[in-house]
């Protein structure tokens, strides 16, 4: 019997037909990851909310730039720049040490890849201050304290809210329950101000915009109080590891700070790039750095949260700077 030609070359085209479709049957793809899914979405919503927020336009003055805030002329004397290698000073009203940051850029902000990111810390920029000193810790109760009794500060929280505030176990913790106006009346008495929200950002983490102030390493219970691992303030300048390339403490940690700054979440789409200093005008105030019952993504300095400048709180303390 003869062969058929054509059933010859079918044979083989339908036998690989066969085998294509019965593959997935024999070797199937494996299944999705639910976390990298999850991943890969929240990813893609975070860079949308991101574009959203470079491209939303905010309100400018007819001259062309958004109107600026004014910083207070120093109530005394500025401080010098430190001489060879001095690089600390102490103020006269309340004893604090100081930092000296000098003059020159720094990157401020973040950049859309940090996965810690808020989109009100984006765009990241390089930013010019001229120098200033700022203290080396968040002020404390002691210190507030020698305030009020010179007459030029008002504790406002009663001994029932804040028992710790005149307890001498915790004198040299950082004063809470402050609010905006009292830090500043505080600072403005030692002869400064508080600092302005790039002031503190680059006293935190110097000129390179390193994550964390002590580098890029992820927190731990040895650089920062943090994310409820202690679950209380504890005494200034008790995490030397978790110093700032200029020596600054707490900067991580131990309370949120109140900065000089009004709040707006899309300041960096058009602040200056020389000595930016908030807006005119707001509704909240900028607070930088994390408290004791933060998580430990807010112990980045690039970090801004907003509140109410009148209300005080457990959480809220502050610095100043002398510039």
């Amino acid at each position: 019997m003869a062969k058929n030609p054509f059933r010859a070359l079918c044979l083989p085209i339908f036998a690989a037909l066969c085998l294509a479709a019965c593959r997935p049957l024999f070797n199937p793809q494996p299944a999705a990851d639910p976390a990298l899914a999850a991943t890969q979405t929240a990813q893609r919503a975070l860079l949308e909310r991101i574009a959203a927020t470079l491209t939303a336009i905010p309100s400018i003055t007819p001259g062309g730039q958004a109107a600026q805030a004014e910083l207070p002329r120093p109530l005394s004397t500025p401080l010098p720049a430190p001489a060879g290698s001095a690089q600390a000073a102490v103020t006269a009203a309340d004893g604090m040490a100081l930092v000296y940051v000098p003059a020159g850029e720094f990157i401020m902000g973040s950049t859309k890849y940090d996965r810690d990111l808020e989109t009100n810390e984006v765009p990241q920029r390089t930013v010019y201050l001229d120098a200033f000193w700022i203290s080396r810790t968040q002020v404390t109760n002691a210190m507030f304290a020698r305030c009020v009794s010179a007459g030029a500060c008002q504790y406002s929280a009663s001994d029932k809210t804040n028992p710790r505030y005149q307890d001498p176990a915790y004198a040299d913790h950082p004063v809470v329950y402050v609010s905006w106006q009292a830090a500043e009346s505080y600072c403005e008495w030692s002869g400064g101000r508080l600092p302005t929200a790039a002031e503190w950002e680059k006293a935190a983490r110097g000129v390179q915009g390193q994550k964390y102030p002590w580098g890029d390493a992820a927190p731990s219970v040895e650089t920062v109080n943090t994310n409820n691992t202690v679950g209380d303030t504890t005494p200034v300048g008790q995490y030397p590891a978790g110093a700032s390339p200029y020596g600054a403490l707490d900067m991580g940690g131990n309370v949120r700070e109140w900065v000089w700054d009004w709040y707006d979440p899309y300041y960096y789409q058009y602040a200056p790039d020389r000595n930016p200093a908030g807006p005119a005008i707001g509704e909240k105030k900028v607070l930088k750095g994390s408290s004791f019952s933060d998580t430990y993504r807010y112990a980045r300095p690039a970090n801004r949260l907003a509140h109410d400048p009148a209300s005080p709180g457990v959480n809220r303390g502050f610095r100043c700077a002398y510039p």
